[in-house]
């Protein structure tokens, strides 16, 4: 019996061309399916580094640079509405004094900051107080000013410490000579008795228009809520945890935010700068007593402390 040879419709050398297209789409649905894979995990990405929904990140961004632009003040409330046309987020909150936060049970000295995004993206705030309006704003704005040496002005503010009494509480702004690494900024900050009563300042005003950069110690905004404002141990920790909060939000800026921080004098670039950084050119001590303020002078990396409030510790 002899086989028949069928001879192959592909000349001598050429390719099986049914097997190719079926390689060929194969790689087609393999790549497909990579890319969707790929998508997915860069969604989950997003979602860990931060708020993914527009009307959320628009709460967290600018609610937070607010308080930013704004350390003479404490905000204990938020709320935020979005009726798809336009956003409103507004911020309650009262001047910063030194008496424990007593303030809040008085409306008279209640302060509204309203910030609003209409359809087109423009971003208006109503309420802010205006640079240099407050105490701690002027001390804020002499941070670099080198009029006099450290020594004359180490003992001026010791004289006036001395005149007050040392059980006091007060809220002062603590210069350093130069800025100061975070594991050093903890040599000052990192007591249990005033964990999280600091606003430590990354950036001093930088000029007529340019606000200075602070981020309080309790500022959580990817967590949803402030941290509580009550004694933790292992407080030495608190300065690297506030810049790595700070530097967390900062990453989250893009350009379509350059219009609202502008309206609080505030810009990505000296933001995304200080950021890196990492430097505290001072903090904002919040109800301190005047004897513990004074006992800082002690350190030769401290050169002015300006008291901004003060009240007597009725505890």
């Amino acid at each position: 019996m002899s086989l028949i040879r069928v001879p192959s419709p592909y000349a001598p050398g050429e390719p099986d061309w049914t097997l190719v297209a079926r390689s060929l789409a194969q790689v087609i649905v393999m790549t497909v399916l990579l890319f969707m894979a790929g998508g997915v995990a860069l969604s989950m990405i997003a979602d860990a580094r931060g708020p993914d929904r527009a009307d959320e990140r628009f709460a967290v961004i600018m609610g937070t640079a607010a308080k930013i632009a704004n350390p003479d003040h404490r905000f204990h409330a938020l709320a935020h509405d979005d009726d798809g046309w336009s956003e409103h987020l507004t911020l309650v909150g009262e001047p910063l004094t030194a008496d424990d936060g007593i303030s809040e049970d008085v409306p008279g000295r209640r302060v509204t900051y309203e910030i609003t995004k209409d359809s087109s993206g423009a971003i208006d705030t109503v309420g802010a107080a205006p640079i240099g309006d407050s105490a701690l704003d002027h001390s804020l704005m002499t941070i670099g000013e080198r009029d006099q040496s450290q020594d004359a002005a180490r003992s001026q503010t010791r004289k006036r410490l001395d005149a007050l009494p040392a059980g006091m509480n007060a809220v002062a702004l603590v210069e350093f000579e130069h800025p100061l690494a975070t594991t050093q900024v903890a040599d000052f900050t990192g007591r249990d008795d005033y964990c999280g009563m600091v606003t430590y300042v990354y950036q001093p005003f930088g000029g007529a228009n340019e606000n200075a950069i602070s981020w309080n110690a309790r500022m959580a905004p990817f967590e949803g809520h402030t941290k509580e404002h009550t004694p933790e141990p292992g407080c030495t920790k608190e300065p690297e945890e506030a810049l790595a909060a700070f530097r967390s939000w900062t990453a989250e800026l893009r350009p379509g935010d350059d219009a609202g921080l502008r309206g609080l004098s505030l810009t990505r670039a000296r933001l995304a700068g200080a950021a890196d950084k990492g430097l505290a050119y001072a903090f904002v001590a919040e109800s301190w007593r005047v004897g513990d303020l004074r006992a800082l002078l002690d350190d030769s990396r401290v050169r002015t402390v300006r008291v901004t409030d003060v009240a007597f510790n009725l505890s």
